[in-house]
């Protein structure tokens, strides 16, 4: 009796810390609005957080693609970043950009060099940057960040022209990082990059969740 009572007790640990951990790893809704959500879930083994962003918009993957590529147009929507230089454009295929990074004060200024690769199928169009930190030399006094991912996957919605989009990535700014840095760039950076390039696309706002 006293073995089996143990054995179930062990039994009920292991399927609460089975669960805590599933929950521990779950992407969390941070932000909604206009059709935009934004979940963050902390990137394990670090104290900064994964985004992910969905939205449907009504514009053709073809249209969403060349808007995400349009890096100069799209700069004024790069909350933080204040200039951007094209390095080695191979269209349709392989983008590489410097970007500076504009921290409030005391916060140091950082910058990064992103590669993006574009593969496109029939469904639509899959995009995958990552940093290059060699790539230029480092600027003394900057900050260079050598952690950052993000991919987009951008493919055709339910019904014609509209397009399904799913956003993500993270980053890791590098030094010692306030908490609120730490939730402008999981959170608010992320949501304002993405809904600035949707409204150059559908000025209406005209967005759905998915």
């Amino acid at each position: 009796m006293k073995h089996r009572l143990c054995k179930l007790i062990t039994t009920c640990m292991l399927l609460l810390m089975g669960v805590a951990a599933a929950q521990a790893t779950d992407w969390q809704l941070k932000k909604e609005k206009d059709g935009i959500r934004v979940f963050t879930k902390q990137k394990d083994g670090t104290q900064f957080y994964m985004y992910k962003v969905e939205a449907l918009v009504k514009a053709r993957p073809e249209e969403v693609y060349r808007q995400v590529v349009d890096f100069a147009g799209n700069l004024k929507h790069m909350e933080l970043v204040d200039s951007i230089r094209f390095l080695n454009h191979q269209p349709d295929e392989r983008y590489t950009n410097y970007m500076r990074l504009n921290l409030p004060w005391p916060v140091k200024n950082r910058d990064m060099v992103v590669e993006m690769g574009v593969t496109k199928n029939e469904k639509g169009y899959y995009l995958e940057s990552t940093v290059l930190p060699d790539y230029v030399p480092i600027n003394e006094g900057i900050i260079r960040i050598a952690d950052f991912y993000e991919s987009w996957t951008i493919k055709t919605g339910a019904t014609p022209g509209e397009s399904q989009i799913m956003v993500t990535g993270w980053v890791d700014p590098g030094g010692a990082i306030p908490a609120w840095v730490v939730k402008l760039t999981s959170v608010n950076t992320p949501y304002r990059f993405i809904s600035g390039i949707l409204g150059e696309l559908a000025p209406s706002l005209s967005l759905k969740t998915q």
